[in-house]
């Protein structure tokens, strides 16, 4: 572990108040992400859970007509990250985010992603546009 991440091990997100984890975990199925998110201590806290796909939605900046990366988001790397929401009546699949392409997806809950955890209260984003410029609320 480099000097920088054992002093900064999270990052915080000023668009949604969330704070997240700097530092992927490796790769696991969608059932460990959850074991895995509920023994992370980070940072001195022991808070950390499992994003929501529209908490991992908010890394992307869609007032582009095709969404990227927001600028400020600082991991930028090209792998793909679980959400904790399952694809709606199919409960065998889960969302995922591509952080390479900014692509939202679902997959089989056994395929094998990371994750990156969240801590914070949990945020139901809702977008709100005001002239083709997307926000939180």
């Amino acid at each position: 572990m480099s000097a920088l991440s054992e002093i900064k091990q999270t990052w915080q997100d000023h668009l949604t108040g969330l704070e997240w984890q700097l530092e992927s975990s490796g790769e696991m199925s969608w059932n460990d992400a959850f074991e895995y998110a509920r023994s992370l201590t980070l940072g001195g806290h022991h808070d950390w859970r499992f994003p929501n796909i529209k908490e991992m939605e908010s890394f992307l900046d869609r007032s582009k007509y095709r969404p990227v990366m927001r600028e400020e988001i600082p991991f930028r790397d090209n792998l793909s990250y679980w959400s904790s929401t399952t694809f709606g009546a199919n409960t065998q699949n889960a969302w995922i985010i591509m952080l390479d392409g900014a692509y939202v997806l679902s997959y089989y809950k056994t395929n094998i992603y990371r994750v990156r955890c969240v801590r914070k209260e949990i945020i139901q984003l809702i977008p709100k546009t005001n002239e083709n410029i997307l926000s939180w609320g």
